[in-house]
């Protein structure tokens, strides 16, 4: 092998070093934090808030109450969501004003995660991580 040869070889081999070093130590500076991401099932009713039933009315001149729980991810932020609960029935409002009993039923997936997405416009401090409906009667 030439000089020349063996240079280029070894230029590689320690640029290959580098790159991987830079890797390990980026990963293990990142992925520390992971255990400390799970948020157990007591931390979020601390930090939710459940609303009283709510009722709205229908387009199929059906009305429906609805009961939510709001998961936050703070105490903090539970507590702003108290505070802008006229908010929160002023948007599900909005969006129920042209829904059916039909479409209420159909896909509350969705429906949770629009209303979550929109609440959290209004949120200044930390955020809604969930909306569940936990009663809902439609008649």
């Amino acid at each position: 092998m030439t000089n020349k040869a063996f240079k280029v070889v070894l230029t590689c081999l320690i640029m290959i070093t580098i790159i991987g070093l830079a890797l390990v130590i980026f990963l293990l500076l990142n992925n520390n934090n992971a255990d400390n991401d799970v948020i157990t099932i007591d931390d979020q009713i601390e930090a939710s808030y459940m609303t009283e039933a709510m009722n709205i009315d229908l387009s199929d001149n059906r009305y429906a109450q609805l009961q939510f729980r709001i998961i936050t991810d703070s105490v903090d932020t539970r507590d702003e969501m108290e505070k802008r609960i006229f908010q929160f029935q002023n948007l599900l409002i909005k969006e129920t004003v042209d829904m059916n009993s039909e479409e209420l039923n159909s896909d509350l997936s969705a429906f949770e995660t629009r209303l979550k997405d929109e609440m959290n416009v209004f949120m200044e401090d930390g955020e809604i991580t969930d909306i569940f409906i936990v009663s809902k009667i439609i008649q």
